[in-house]
C-alpha cells in the first residue's frame, strides 16, 4: 500500500517540479521582454526630448511608476506621452512630469482626447490663467463630464 502512495506522490512531485521550472522558465522570459520594451521606450524619450543619457535612470523611474499605477497601454506608450507633456510644457521635477502624464493618459482614455492635444490645452490654460497643471487638468476634465451631460440630457429628451 505504501508503495503506491510513494509512486504517486513522487509522479506528483515530478509534474509539481516540472511545472514549477516552466512557470520560472515564462517569467524570467517575460522579465527580459520588459525590460527590453523599458529600454526601447526609453531610448525613444530620449532622441524624442533630447534628454541627456545620463537622467535615463531618473525618467525610467518615473515611466516604471506611472506603469505601476496602471496608466498607458504600455511602456511605449507611456513614454510618447511623457515625451508630449515635457516638449510642451518643458522641463519640470519627476513628480509634476509623472502626474501630468498620468492626468493626459487618463483624459485620452476617459474622454478620448489625445495626450497631445490635452497638453496643449493645459499649457494654454497655465500660460493665460496662472493655473498649475493640476488644475488645468481639472478644468478639461470638468469642462469635457459638463459636456457628455448635455449631450445625454438631449438625448433623453428626443427618445
Amino acid at each position: 500500500m505504501f508503495g503506491n502512495v510513494a509512486k504517486t506522490a513522487a509522479k506528483w512531485g515530478a509534474a509539481i517540479g516540472t511545472a514549477a521550472i516552466t512557470a520560472g522558465a515564462a517569467i524570467g522570459g517575460m522579465a527580459v521582454n520588459t525590460a527590453k520594451d523599458i529600454d526601447k521606450a526609453m531610448n525613444s524619450y530620449i532622441v524624442t526630448t533630447g534628454t541627456a543619457e545620463e537622467a535615463t535612470e531618473q525618467y525610467e523611474e518615473v515611466l516604471k511608476n506611472i506603469y505601476k499605477n496602471n496608466y498607458g497601454e504600455d511602456f511605449q506608450d507611456i513614454a510618447d506621452s511623457m515625451a508630449q507633456v515635457k516638449m510642451q510644457l518643458g522641463d519640470m521635477n519627476d513628480n509634476e512630469l509623472q502626474e501630468i502624464t498620468e492626468d493626459a493618459l487618463a483624459l485620452r482614455d476617459t474622454f478620448d482626447i489625445e495626450v497631445s492635444e490635452s497638453v496643449r490645452a493645459t499649457k494654454a490654460l497655465m500660460d493665460h490663467f496662472g493655473v498649475d497643471g493640476k488644475q488645468a487638468f481639472n478644468l478639461i476634465a470638468q469642462r469635457n463630464a459638463r459636456r457628455i451631460r448635455f449631450f445625454r440630457r438631449i438625448h433623453r429628451q428626443h427618445k
